[in-house]
């Protein structure tokens, strides 16, 4: 990634496509990539949409079991994100715009579609009879993850239209705003590793420190500096891949046992819970660890991550998954509220859910697509001027 133009990369939120330059050529396209976002996309939409399931209809309960553990998509995102835009700032660390050029691009991602979307639901208030407050205010900076650390009662405008998915946007807005002055101050690969493995050692320490302290677990996941782990630990495969060892890391032997602790906390847990105090203190370490095996597998090439997550399905939900994100987390409640009442009306549980997990994706997709084509892609043309 010797520029930024060789490299149409970053946010696995914001569906750009997975472009990198080392191990085999630059500007390559990474498929896998795209379709490893798609699958943290859905895994989140399904988690949504169709989790959380307490009735009686055994089908349902298993599938609910598995949708509730779709919140682990967001971790995958998360390392995604650490490891597509370490590699981008180590890569650049000697450009001589470089500040501009990221901050730049960065901004014609992300801002266009998150402000159009704020702005809609204000001009939206007086057929919708949404109530804002000052408070709100931590939306349009991101800064809803932290809100609640000054406004205990912090809560959307409105009950039917959420926000609260907005946390982990604003988790990596500020992730951006501080490591890339790490890793352009510090250049040298191998220290940077030595910080990112002090990181990794600390992260969950701290988050164990903090719920013993009595911290909401909710609130202790959405904060930047007790989720540091679950970035830095794609950035430290952003960064191993560029050594000597880049062909030689026991990709698989840590997927096994990574995936093997998680599976354990799980059954301590007694199921995918997120607020359980295994999950989210060592479970989030070992969700990041697995997540970055399969980055690191299926940027290799030619073995069988690459193979299943390089399939078109996945790679669509991945290309348009920052919209998908978006829209789809503003009208889920309304719809498992929905999929309540529907379920009582006609007396099927299954014919509920299906309805509203087929009207929840369609209309998802449609405003994704329409996003894309008329508001986000005009915009990235610009990109071209900050190269």
């Amino acid at each position: 990634m010797p520029t930024m133009t060789a490299l149409e990369t970053g946010n696995p939120h914001l569906g750009d496509s997975a472009r990198t330059s080392f191990v085999r050529g630059p500007g390559r396209h990474y498929a896998a990539l795209d379709g490893l976002r798609g699958v943290a996309i859905l895994s989140v939409m399904f988690y949504h949409f169709t989790g959380g399931y307490k009735g009686t209809n055994p089908a349902l309960r298993l599938w609910s079991f598995f949708a509730d553990a779709g919140w682990m998509g967001v971790d995958l995102f998360f390392v995604l994100s650490g490891f597509l835009i370490t590699g981008i700032l180590y890569d650049t660390a000697q450009a001589e715009h470089k500040v501009t050029n990221f901050y730049a691009r960065r901004a014609l991602r992300i801002f266009p579609l998150f402000y159009a979307v704020l702005f809609a639901l204000i001009l939206c208030t007086p057929v919708l009879h949404f109530h804002w407050r000052t408070e709100h205010l931590f939306y349009f900076f991101y800064l809803s993850n932290v809100a609640v650390l000054f406004t205990p009662n912090f809560e959307p405008p409105s009950h039917w239209i959420n926000l609260g998915h907005l946390w982990s946007l604003a988790v990596e807005e500020q992730f951006y705003m501080l490591w890339p002055f790490i890793v352009w101050r510090v250049r040298k690969r191998t220290t940077l590793l030595w910080i990112i493995l002090s990181v990794l050692i600390a992260t969950p320490l701290l988050r164990a420190l903090l719920l013993a302290g009595g911290m909401n677990s909710v609130t202790m996941s959405r904060l930047l500096f007790t989720r540091a782990d679950s970035l830095l630990f794609g950035g430290g495969v952003a960064l191993l891949v560029r050594g000597p060892l880049a062909n030689h890391i026991p990709a698989q032997r840590i997927l096994l046992i990574s995936a093997s602790l998680l599976a354990l906390l799980l059954l301590l847990a007694h199921g995918p819970e997120a607020t359980s105090p295994w999950l989210c203190t060592i479970g989030y370490t070992a969700i990041a660890a697995s997540s970055a095996s399969l980055i690191y597998l299926a940027q290799q090439g030619s073995n069988w991550a690459s193979n299943l997550f390089d399939r078109p399905f996945l790679q669509f939900f991945g290309r348009y998954s920052y919209g998908l994100y978006i829209f789809h987390g503003l009208y889920f409640v309304y719809l498992r509220h929905l999929a309540t009442t529907f379920g009582y009306k006609f007396g099927s549980g299954i014919l509920a859910q299906l309805f509203v997990f087929a009207f929840g994706f369609l209309i998802s997709i449609a405003l994704a697509l329409l996003s894309y084509r008329f508001l986000e892609a005009p915009v990235l043309r610009l990109k071209q001027r900050f190269t």
